[in-house]
């Protein structure tokens, strides 16, 4: 048996991909990584290969980054067995799941949006940031919270202050979970000052020190894309070269994107045809880096849950993603960037990304499925209904989908008239009833400990 698949080519070259990497490191040699600490660039002092310019900017040369994490190109990782879906946002505001209205997100929403998405198999972030609640408190239960009804959704990573930078760490200590410390580079080539601080601080915990970045083409980096492609990937090999120079002990490791920037609305753009093309070349320079990109085919703009805006980032992002062999997707469950969340646009975007794997994996083909005395023996009939094969096979051949659904105009209209927003809504709510998820009691206790903590110092 033979598996029939397609597979999406062209793209960059090996020497495009090659030209983006050399001007990466070139753009770190000369322009180099704003450190806005003095304590980092005292630890800086001295290391072979690195120049400060300009007093704060820390410049390091491409042989001391590649020795540090080249050669390259490295192997990626084999593809996951299983296909990943994630959620994130910690929205400010959401669709109420009950009436549909848009409103400021609670602590309830939270926990509701964080089980349906478990229910899911989902990864990822808080959906939700809760507004009912003091900000430094609230984003302690983007953790606490959500831990408590999920092992695989949890955090903002949003932080105030060290304080509540530091409960967060506790907890994820008490789970099981080392320290990580992840820079949001600020674009144009400059580290994030609390962020930076915070790294230095955890150091001595052996954490992990990882650098990502969200330039915007045309605002904060580069309108063409080769440009945007070099200066995200300047931003992040360049910031985790000096953790790593600042912490040798410490991992260190980086991922990129780019994103398009909306000259008439001033605004990031999420999905649509430039997104879809920055996340196919972010893809491939991730793969010549050793890494595997995720898929960011159901960040859109749409305003509403499965509207059409929606519908073209997701099903033709997804499409396009996974022919490409992507298999880690996310961030579902948001609208109009991560405004707000909904738990039907979260529905919706888990049916198009079965879809969209449904297409990559193909089809078997054997010379039984070739079903030339399946074909003799039905024609009598004019049918194919009542075969065996057809009952037997129907369900894994063909995909299947309630919410993304098939009936005629007379179904559909028997039925109520559905729309897919009210299809959505209801599976949520199903998903919600069916959550089961508790939580070791050992770990329980310690979350719960610290939760209370947490209260009397923040509420």
């Amino acid at each position: 048996m033979k598996k029939v698949q397609w597979h999406l080519d062209g793209g960059l070259t090996r020497d495009q991909v090659l030209a983006i990497h050399h001007a990466a490191l070139r753009t770190i040699e000369k322009v180099g990584i704003h450190v806005p600490s003095e304590e980092a660039r005292r630890m800086l002092q001295g290391k072979k290969g690195v120049v400060i310019r300009d007093s704060t900017r820390a410049c390091v040369s491409a042989e001391k980054v590649v020795e540090l994490f080249g050669p390259w190109p490295k192997q990626p990782p084999p593809p996951p067995a299983d296909p990943g879906f994630s959620v994130s946002g910690y929205s400010l505001r959401c669709y109420d799941l009950r009436t549909g209205e848009i409103r400021e997100s609670t602590t309830k929403d939270m926990v509701e949006f964080t089980k349906i998405a478990h229910q899911m198999g989902a990864r990822g972030c808080s959906m939700i940031m809760p507004r009912d609640m003091p900000q430094r408190l609230a984003e302690v239960a983007t953790y606490k919270l959500c831990m408590d009804v999920s092992d695989r959704i949890y955090g903002a990573g949003t932080f105030s202050d060290a304080e509540v930078y530091d409960f967060v760490q506790e907890m994820l200590h008490a789970m099981g979970k080392p320290c990580s410390v992840f820079m949001h580079m600020l674009s144009p080539m400059a580290f994030d000052p609390f962020l930076l601080e915070m790294g230095i601080r955890y150091i001595p915990k052996k954490a992990y020190l990882g650098c990502s970045t969200m330039p915007m083409q045309g605002a904060s980096c580069p309108l063409q894309l080769p440009g945007a492609l070099v200066q995200s990937c300047a931003e992040v090999m360049g910031g985790a070269a000096i953790l790593k120079l600042i912490a040798p002990e410490n991992e260190a490791g980086f991922d990129f994107f780019v994103y398009p920037f909306d000259m008439r609305h001033s605004t990031i753009v999420f999905g649509g045809p430039d997104f879809i093309m920055a996340n196919l070349a972010v893809a491939q320079m991730a793969e010549f880096y050793g890494k595997r990109a995720m898929g960011k085919a159901f960040n859109n703009m749409s305003k509403f849950p499965g509207d059409a805006q929606m519908g073209y980032a997701g099903g033709a992002g997804g499409a396009l993603m996974a022919l490409a062999g992507i298999r880690n997707f996310g961030w579902a469950g948001q609208c109009c960037v991560d405004e707000i969340a909904s738990a039907e646009q979260l529905v919706v975007q888990w049916e198009m990304f079965k879809a969209s794997m449904h297409i990559a994996n193909g089809f078997d083909f054997n010379a039984e499925d070739l079903c030339e005395d399946v074909i003799m023996e039905c024609i009598k009939d004019n049918s194919f209904l009542t075969h065996e094969k057809t009952v037997r096979d129907f369900r894994k051949t063909l995909f299947q989908s309630d919410i993304l659904s098939n009936e005629s105009f007379g179904s559909w209209d028997k039925a109520g008239r559905l729309d897919i927003r009210q299809k959505a809504r209801a599976r949520a709510l199903k998903l919600l009833e069916e959550h089961q998820f508790k939580r070791d009691p050992a770990e329980q206790r310690e979350l719960d400990a610290l939760w209370k903590k947490a209260q009397e110092r923040f509420g």
